[in-house]
């Protein structure tokens, strides 16, 4: 423990040697000294007037610009949160919860990432950093109401467009495919649905069966195409955007 604790000591990156120093070693640290650093201003240089960051592949097709845009909106909050300990306190995460918090839907959804198309996944991943970034009330709730509402027959959740065997050219249908819920769980789609749950006191209980059959499926292959086989299973990244064994044991525990 004390050579890996050195070595990322001895790393050089201001961020996690802060959070070294914090989670490992439980010493006293000012978190927001890194809100000024020079890779934080970077980054907040390229943030737009209306709170986004621009998809830098211009020529991707699948998404419409906008979607691309909230996509890359969405990963530099993660990053903002989670390198840096960036909060709702700073005007730039304001202004890119509230383009975020623009595409959420009556009904509590976080839509367009997919198009037309339901993406608990996706709508998960936004709700989780979020709440790290300090965001909580209706906004939220609603969220985890919908997501409760999305969730398949056996307790977990999966890409509606899959459970109806659509590939991803399905996402340009400008009509919304609903789920067949008698379908299989994905344990890819429930692991990260079940993080914002986690942060959340009052709603772990609603899925802690579904946590206990997550952890039934560690090191199998989904039930669905996307990240299918085993291998994905040890494939780390961070922030979490995908379901892997660290990003599992980190919400189930």
């Amino acid at each position: 423990m004390r050579d890996a604790i050195e070595t990322l000591l001895g790393t050089g990156n201001e961020g996690l040697i802060v959070f070294t120093k914090r989670n490992l070693l439980g010493e006293q640290v000012d978190i927001e000294k890194l809100w000024t650093s020079p890779q934080v201003a970077k980054i907040l240089r390229k943030q737009q007037p209306d709170g986004s960051w621009l998809y830098p592949n211009k020529k991707a097709t699948l998404r419409s610009s906008t979607n691309y845009n909230q996509y890359q909106t969405y990963k530099t909050l993660a990053e903002l949160v989670e390198f840096y300990g960036l909060t709702k306190k700073h005007e730039a995460i304001q202004k890119a919860a509230e383009y975020l918090f623009s595409f959420q839907t009556g009904e509590g959804e976080f839509r367009g990432m997919y198009g037309a198309q339901y993406s608990p996944n996706y709508s998960a991943s936004i709700t989780e950093f979020l709440i790290k970034a300090g965001y909580k009330g209706s906004r939220i709730e609603s969220s985890l109401n919908w997501l409760l509402e999305m969730r398949q027959d056996d307790g977990g959740w999966a890409i509606p467009l899959r459970t109806r065997n659509m590939k991803l050219d399905a996402l340009k249908n400008k009509q919304t495919i609903e789920p067949d819920k008698t379908k299989p769980f994905s344990h890819l789609v429930t692991g990260i649905v079940l993080r914002p749950f986690s942060l959340m006191e009052g709603y772990k209980e609603k899925v802690y069966d579904t946590g206990m059959k997550l952890a039934d499926r560690v090191f199998t292959r989904d039930k669905y195409s996307d990240r299918q086989a085993v291998e994905y299973w040890t494939k780390f990244t961070y922030p979490y955007h995908w379901t892997d064994i660290l990003s599992t044991l980190d919400t189930l525990t």
